[in-house]
């Protein structure tokens, strides 16, 4: 359907401009907008979309259904109420489709799934854009009123203009007038060797093609077989589905030469040729619509939309060294234990010669010296103090723990700085341990600059940065000090806080030179730019102490490199799991490999877990203790070459750890290479993630690949091999005649 859709256009268009300014052409058939990025072309009659990349090619099409055409039948469109059907929210397929009814949003209002979604049902009647009213230049942008089909005579508002220096092609659709318009998208033409990869960090998969998936920020989700009266398993997650993600990026690259970043904040709902084998569509909740579009390559694609949507700017160089966290259990034992715990580690740091260059202590708080954070204390401030002046004695940078959660008898409540109901009373949420807490809202000044002064007040600790942990819990009933409910925040809070605390940290390290401070967090969204554009670097959430391709060891990697294509470089898991909860206890030969998959990953970092507490190496016997040292030396030695991999990322967008399939994009190989990745071009990287394998199978791309530390022989890509991979080996590469470290 494509095709002959496209057969429609009158020949091949000239070129787009290679430089200069973006040009705005109107004809009787059509009126294009062009800029060094490619092409938009407004067909009159039929009214529809062609993107075109530079040298004139279509790319991209949208209206592959004719307006007023029935729905396409398709399953049931809500995963998260099986057996409930709701024939609204299947997409017409025709240009620039809009609902008009209600759109229903429910969460989990507190505990673990705080802000998840139960379900997003829509009611009304679907229409669409069905001619051209009239088209006209305003400065450097076309500006349409488009026709539809709703009998009472709404029209559509679309705007064409370029982004990314000119590079791509900005795209906002207003349905006018507004009211009672709930839901605005658009599909595009398709086909079944089309493959969609990006969407931040999704643990099913690299290939979305055939998938629904929901760009919502979420709180947990655990493996479906774990869940207690929950059937499932495999790469499914209870209770949001496979796609579910802490830091979900609404945006994609396709193997059809373009990239696709949606700019709303929003619940955005992509359909990728689920309903049928030639169209994808997407739709935001609200009564517009607003995306970019980049023409080209996958490495170009991915360049000019993290020029929008941001990068991870690189940390300081001790963050890339390997680093451990004492984690607090959630027991009452655990917490009377704590400054023994802390003692212990420092003893057997310096007894093993453990190479190390941060340290977290999680239970640090004083909340009458924090204003009133929700931080889980432990450590008394005298305990707190000699530890942090012991670890600075060893070379080793003290971490510890934040989060914008505060107690109701903060002074941040009192000062009403935090979000509130519709009433204006502060919005209270249970945490993940029982207790009560508001969010501290980030539109509001006077509220960043109480931030401000917790960042300062850890600083001044001695501590060299933190986890800035959650920022998952917005609910939809929530109001902000800029007007915004919710809808609108619930995804695009992360980046508030990153912006915030990003700010707090330069400013203290410009009133005092010589501190280098950094932070990692996991929650996150995509934007203008989004959070990747302030977080130091990201956690994978709480991963379960397991082997499952949901949310054990086999989910990192595509979580990781999912996360990377759009400026998420910074990915650092916790060794050995942390939820323990649903799963056992992490055993010495999962801690061995899961140690083993992060040593050549950007963040080489020890957690725990939330039963058991931290898992360290020597608890396991020498054996494990040994082969941590030496993954430890291995990542010491690799962290020269991740600096200057994330450096050269934030310059030109190409992430540190790269999928397969960046390397042969049509390659279907590549494609289903979840397991592994290329550090920088020269450095292939394929981890043990299934228990008692002592081999594996490995996508080698084109090129010579040398094997490290003795393992197996010289291949030559491109090939699928089998290679031996015993428990204390981690298979890796280099390219022929490359020395990366």
């Amino acid at each position: 359907m494509l095709a002959a859709a496209l057969s429609g256009c009158s020949g091949p268009s000239p070129p787009a401009p290679a430089g200069g300014s973006p040009s705005v052409r109107i004809s009787p058939t059509s009126a294009t907008f062009a800029d060094a990025g490619g092409r938009l072309v407004l067909h009159r009659s039929p009214m529809s979309i062609t993107v075109e990349d530079r040298a004139g090619t279509a790319v991209l099409r949208d209206g592959v259904a004719p307006a007023g055409a029935p729905a396409p039948l398709a399953p049931v469109d809500d995963p998260k109420n099986p057996g409930m059907p709701n024939p609204a929210a299947v997409p017409s397929y025709a240009p620039l489709a809009f609902l008009v009814g209600t759109q229903t949003i429910t969460q989990y209002t507190g505990g673990f799934f705080a802000g998840d979604l139960k379900s997003a049902s829509l009611a009304g009647t679907q229409y669409a854009a069905t001619a051209v009213a009239s088209v006209s230049r305003r400065g450097q942008t076309l500006v349409a009123r488009l026709h539809t089909n709703d009998p009472s005579g709404r029209q559509l508002i679309l705007t064409v203009g370029a982004a990314a220096g000119d590079q791509a092609l900005a795209v906002s659709v207003t349905a006018s007038p507004a009211s009672g318009v709930v839901m605005m998208g658009d599909s595009f033409g398709s086909s079944p060797s089309e493959s969609f990869f990006g969407f931040g960090g999704l643990h099913d998969g690299l290939d979305q093609h055939g998938q629904l998936v929901d760009a919502w920020v979420e709180e947990e989700n655990v493996n479906g077989s774990s869940a207690p009266g929950h059937g499932g398993g495999g790469r499914s997650l209870y209770p949001n589905g496979p796609t579910a993600a802490y830091d979900p990026q609404a945006e994609l690259v396709s193997s059809h030469d373009y990239g696709f970043l949606v700019t709303d904040p929003t619940l955005t709902r992509f359909r990728l040729d689920t309903d049928r084998p030639d169209a994808w569509n997407v739709r935001t909740s609200g009564s517009s619509f607003d995306y970019v579009v980049a023409p080209g390559s996958p490495t170009r694609d991915i360049a000019t939309l993290t020029s929008i949507s941001g990068r991870q700017p690189a940390p300081p160089r001790w963050a890339l060294g390997p680093q451990m966290d004492r984690l607090l259990a959630h027991s009452a034992t655990a917490v009377a234990q704590y400054p023994a715990e802390l003692a212990s580690d420092l003893a057997h740091i310096v007894e093993d010669h453990l190479p190390l260059t941060a340290y977290r202590i999680e239970g640090w708080a004083d909340p009458a010296s924090t204003g009133g954070l929700n931080l889980p204390a432990a450590t008394p401030p005298s305990v707190l103090s000699a530890t942090i002046a012991a670890l600075h004695k060893l070379g080793i940078h003290p971490l510890v723990y934040l989060r914008p959660w505060v107690n109701p008898t903060s002074t941040a409540v009192a000062d009403h700085l935090v979000a509130t109901t519709a009433s204006g009373a502060p919005a209270y949420i249970t945490g993940t341990s029982g207790q009560k807490i508001a969010l501290l809202d980030f539109t509001n000044p006077t509220a960043v600059r109480w931030w401000d002064a917790q960042v300062d007040h850890v600083l001044d600790l001695g501590a060299d940065g933190f986890m800035l942990d959650f920022g998952e819990q917005v609910l939809t009933t929530m109001h902000f000090a800029d007007g915004e409910s919710g809808a609108t925040m619930h995804n695009r809070y992360q980046t508030l806080v990153d912006r915030a605390t990003r700010a707090a940290l330069t400013a203290y390290q410009q009133h005092h030179p010589g501190r280098s401070a950094w932070f990692y967090t996991r929650a996150g969204f995509s934007g203008t730019p989004g959070s990747a554009a302030y977080a130091g670097g990201n956690f994978p959430g709480d991963e379960e102490t397991s082997w499952t391709h949901s949310s054990g060891l086999a989910s990192l990697t595509s979580d990781m490199v999912n996360r990377a294509l759009f400026g998420a470089y910074g990915y650092g898991t916790d060794i050995g799991g942390y939820l323990d909860l649903f799963t056992p206890a992490t055993t010495a030969e999962l801690f061995d490999r899961w140690a083993e998959w992060a040593a050549l990953s950007p963040v080489f970092r020890l957690h725990g877990s939330a039963l058991a507490g931290t898992h360290t190496p020597w608890s396991y016997g020498k054996a494990t203790l040994a082969l941590y040292e030496q993954l430890s030396k291995l990542h010491e030695k690799a962290a020269g070459t991740i600096e200057s991999l994330w450096r050269q990322a934030d310059r030109t967008g190409m992430p540190p750890t790269r999928p397969m399939w960046l390397s042969d994009p049509h390659s279907r190989a590549a494609r289903a290479a979840d397991q592994q990745w290329l550090l920088g071009a020269d450095v292939l990287v394929a981890p043990v993630v299934t228990q008692g394998a002592t081999s594996r199978s490995v996508f080698f791309p084109s090129g010579c690949w040398a094997p490290q530390d003795g393992l197996g022989s010289t291949v030559h890509g491109p090939a699928v091999q089998t290679v031996p991979a015993p428990l204390t080996t981690l298979p890796y590469w280099f390219r022929c005649g490359t020395h990366p470290f």
